[in-house]
């Protein structure tokens, strides 16, 4: 359960790294984003709304009945096509003195109904708040003009009716009292005139007192309940949250595009990548140091401790896999500290073994990617890093191409002269002797050698491989084609150097047992060289 626990904190770290690697990405979208979404919120066409609540009153074509409620005898539909018919519009142009036509007016204007009461919302957009708070003032009067204009108009129609039938209605009285006058007493002539006179009479003094509540009554054609106070955006470009999305929706684009250019990139970024893509434990991290050579110009340095690190996780098991040929494959070139294979070479011969190493991938002048050689002089005499292990001009006794160094027990070649060594009988001896003496021999499989030579070289009698992974230069692919090239060969792969990386955790590192051999030849012809503690002993 511990581990797995590590194993999940390790991967949700991971996720945390990906924003910090990448923060340049982050900075430059989350920028550019940020500054997108203020410029069309600055250009973009900005417009402000605001609304004004108006109660709408009955006026029917005959305001005496009764038997409903007035929000029954409204039709809100209706008037909610009134309020937005041309002669409202009309009229709003003239309270707000636009230099706008109706048409133009018109299209500002907005109206809503409610389903419950008889009320309409009015909602007026312009540029700015106040023109819009004013807006939607003004159209509320505006409608309400219409139609107390509209009730006025009816109230005319129906007076000018009464006052028609009242006048009617007095032409029958006066001919009514005249055929009663005319008609014999008694007669049914006079009974009918009567009659007709008292009808007209009636019919007079109805008229009379409808004609009265008329010219009394006042049609009031609604009032406003809610005058518009605020104003707010017409559209999502015109407040503080659409600045506020833009600036989360930046963030998530700029995360997007870290994890993306995160996954476009192969390029290995710590040490439990390197294991990754070997399929192999990490042995050592050797961190970058301004030094040529770690473990002779900073020996009490942290890359020099790195190396002593390998070497101790490394020997222990040579030792019981009785081998004594190292292949360190490294197909990034080498790193400013010099070369892993030159560094274990040294830290391997500290540890008071005969060690020769073989650079057959850097030729004269340019060994490990150091400065110039100039074996001429001694050290003493200012020729720093790796270039003091190397051989110089001259051959040495007996026209030998291995030669000694400034470090007790070290002899190395490079260039031609290794590359002559291996491909001879004269290589083969020498492996056999030193691996009866219990010294070792180092390939640095390195610098300007193909991948088909870094695997002749590992594919050498009783080799064993380090594959070495620089951090931010060496590729995932990269490095798991070459273990699997390894595997294929039936070279065992001993673990992983990382040359850049940092020191990780515990949890971080790659535990022999957290490995599984992958693209192993069937049959089991691939073996693995099971690593060893740093105190000796091998880790089953």
């Amino acid at each position: 359960m511990t581990g797995t626990s590590d194993a999940q904190s390790v991967e949700v770290r991971r996720y945390f790294e990906v924003p910090r690697r990448r923060w340049r990405i982050v900075l430059l979208v989350a920028l550019v984003g940020i500054a997108g979404f203020a410029a069309y919120a600055q250009l973009g066409s900005s417009s402000y709304e605001a609304s004004a609540i108006v109660r709408v009153n009955p006026i029917g074509a005959d305001p005496f009945s009764s038997g409903r409620t007035a929000d029954q005898l409204v039709n809100t539909d209706s008037e909610a096509q009134t309020a937005r018919s041309a002669d409202v519009a009309e009229r709003l142009a003239e309270l707000l003195r636009s230099p706008d036509d109706a048409n133009a007016v018109r299209d500002r204007m907005s109206v809503t109904a409610s389903s419950d009461t008889a009320s309409l919302t009015l909602t007026y957009t312009a540029d700015t708040r106040q023109e819009a708070r004013d807006g939607a003032n003004a159209y509320a009067s505006a409608f309400l003009d219409h139609r107390e204009a509209e009730a006025r108009g009816q109230q005319e129609e129906l007076l000018a009716s009464v006052e028609e039938s009242l006048d009617a209605a007095r032409e029958d009285l006066i001919a009514a009292e005249e055929a009663v006058a005319n008609a014999e007493e008694g007669s049914q002539e006079a009974r009918e005139a009567a009659a007709d006179r008292q009808i007209a009479d009636r019919s007079i003094q109805s008229l009379s007192t409808r004609r009265g509540d008329l010219q009394t009554m006042s049609f009031e054609p609604g009032s406003v309940l809610r005058e518009a106070e605020s104003a707010s955006p017409a559209s999502l470009t015109g407040g503080t949250t659409f600045l506020a999305g833009g600036v989360l929706a930046s963030l998530v684009l700029a995360l997007l595009a870290a994890f993306a250019r995160e996954g476009l990139d192969k390029r290995v970024r710590t040490a439990r990548d390197v294991g990754q893509a070997a399929h192999a434990p990490v042995l050592a991290e050797i961190p970058k140091s301004n030094a040529a050579a770690p473990l002779v110009d900073d020996p009490s340095g942290p890359a020099a401790e790195a190396y002593r690190v390998l070497r101790a996780q490394l020997l222990p098991a040579l030792r019981r896999a009785g081998t004594r040929v190292i292949v360190v494959a490294d197909e990034g070139g080498a790193a400013r500290s010099g070369t892993a294979g030159a560094g274990l070479a040294v830290a391997i011969a500290q540890a008071r073994h005969d060690v020769v190493l073989l650079m057959p991938g850097w030729p004269s002048g340019e060994a490990a990617g150091l400065a110039a050689l100039d074996a001429g002089r001694p050290r003493a005499h200012g020729v720093q890093g790796y270039a003091t292990l190397l051989p110089g001009a001259e051959e040495a006794d007996g026209g030998e191409a291995v030669r000694p160094t400034s470090v007790p027990g070290l002899r190395a070649a490079h260039g031609d002269a290794a590359h002559a060594l291996l491909a001879g009988e004269e290589g083969q001896a020498l492996v056999a002797n030193l691996a009866a003496s219990g010294g070792y021999v180092v390939l640095d499989a390195s610098g300007q050698l193909t991948r088909s030579e870094i695997l002749t070289l590992a594919g050498l009698p009783g080799a064993v491989a380090i594959v070495v992974g620089q951090v931010g230069r060496s590729t995932a692919p990269e490095l798991e084609a070459l273990a699997l090239s390894l595997e294929r060969l039936g070279t065992p792969i001993a673990g992983c150097a990382v040359i850049g990386g940092r020191r990780a955790s515990r949890s971080e590192r790659s535990e022999p047992g957290d490995r599984e051999d992958r693209g192993a030849p069937a049959g089991g012809a691939h073996r693995r060289v099971p690593p060893a503690r740093t105190d000796g002993t091998v880790r089953a």
